[in-house]
C-alpha cells in the first residue's frame, strides 16, 4: 500500500510542474503578442516577412550594423541576379546549355513463360 500512495504523491507533483510551467508559458506568449505586435504582419509570394516600416533598417552609417563578411547568414543571396548585381556580389560566367540528347527507351521485355508475373511473397525461393 505504501508504493501506491508513493507513486500517487509523485503523480500529484508531476502534474502540479506541468500545470506551473505551462502558465508560466501561457504568461510568456501573451506578454510577447501584446508587446511585440503593434500592427499586421504581411508576407511576400515566398513566405518571408515584409518590414512594414522602412525605419526598421539600421542607418548604413553605422559600421556596428553592418553585416560581418565571416557571417554567411548575413551575405546577399546570389541566386538573385538583381538583388547580387545592386550589392556587388561577382556573378559565375553563364556556361551554354548542352541540348539533351533523346535517347529511345527499349520497351520493357515480356515476361518468361517460366516466370510468374505475381510471385507469392510467403512462398520460400527453390
Amino acid at each position: 500500500m505504501g508504493f501506491m500512495d508513493k507513486a500517487k504523491q509523485m503523480a500529484e507533483q508531476a502534474q502540479q510542474k506541468i500545470e506551473e510551467t505551462q502558465k508560466q508559458f501561457n504568461d510568456g506568449q501573451a506578454a510577447k503578442s501584446q508587446g511585440g505586435s503593434t500592427g499586421s504582419v504581411r508576407y511576400d509570394a515566398n513566405g518571408r516577412v515584409i518590414p512594414s516600416e522602412p525605419a526598421a533598417q539600421p542607418p548604413a552609417s553605422d559600421p556596428a550594423a553592418q553585416p560581418s563578411a565571416s557571417d554567411p547568414a548575413a551575405q546577399p543571396s546570389a541566386s538573385d541576379p538583381a538583388v547580387a548585381e545592386a550589392v556587388g556580389v561577382p556573378q559565375p560566367p553563364e556556361e551554354p546549355q548542352a541540348e539533351a540528347e533523346e535517347t529511345p527507351v527499349p520497351p520493357p521485355a515480356p515476361p518468361r513463360d517460366d516466370m510468374n508475373a505475381t510471385p507469392d511473397p510467403f512462398k520460400p525461393i527453390q
